[in-house]
């Protein structure tokens, strides 16, 4: 069964709120989504100011506002 957008972004908030830091390949094991689809679903987070997102030369870190 195919999740909807607002439950998949529902499940990106709480799994950053339980670990702030938490980094993209780690939220995308814990969700059990593929890459391109987290990506584009923290954006829009990003977007609407509910989540940070911080990139480095190795890693992207999530955390909350």
């Amino acid at each position: 069964m195919k999740r909807k957008t607002l439950e998949i972004q529902r499940e990106i908030y709480t799994a950053i709120q339980e670990n702030p830091g938490i980094t993209l390949s780690q939220l995308e094991r814990k969700i059990r989504t593929n890459p391109t689809s987290l990506k584009k679903h923290c954006e829009e987070l990003a977007f609407l100011r509910l989540i940070r997102i911080e990139k480095s030369d190795t890693t992207t870190l999530l955390f909350l506002l």
